[in-house]
This record gives structure tokens, C-alpha cells and sequence, in this order.
């Protein structure tokens, strides 16, 4: 079963210090590296913000053995009994 939730897209941007029952809907309370327009196609939607540069000089991908998986590890330490 599929479930269709209609939202509006935050085109004015991210708000800082409003609670959410307040915040306009054409703002997001809660927006990490996106942004309005897609930046490839120029269309509103909600779209990845680009890279700024490289992250680093060596190449860890050709197209013969291209990244398949990027994966991220969290250590909690545990001191309670």
C-alpha cells in the first residue's frame, strides 16, 4: 500500500529560532545540505547543495572498479552496568 504525503517545498529557505508550530511553510525548520532548486536541472525540487571542491587528491575510483558502497561506523562507548 502506498502512502502519498503532500508537503510544500521550502523555496524561502531554512528558519532559525522560530518553533515549528510557527514556522512559515514556505521556510524548513530542519534542512542539512539541501537546498530548493536542484542544481543540476535548475527545477524546483528538493535538490542535493553541490561540492565545493574535492575532499581529496586521490582517486579512489576508476571506471574499470568504480565505489559501490560507502558505509559509516559509530562507537558508543558503554559504561553503565
Amino acid at each position: 500500500m502506498a502512502l502519498n504525503i503532500r508537503f510544500d517545498l521550502p523555496l524561502k529557505g531554512y528558519s532559525v529560532g522560530t518553533i515549528p508550530a510557527d514556522t512559515p511553510r514556505s521556510l524548513s525548520g530542519d534542512m542539512d545540505n539541501v537546498r530548493p532548486q536542484d542544481s543540476i536541472e535548475r527545477c524546483l525540487r528538493i535538490g542535493q547543495r553541490p561540492g565545493l571542491s574535492k575532499a581529496s587528491a586521490t582517486q579512489i575510483a576508476t571506471a574499470l572498479s568504480p565505489v559501490v558502497a560507502i558505509g559509516s561506523v559509530s562507537v558508543v562507548d558503554y559504561t553503565g552496568s
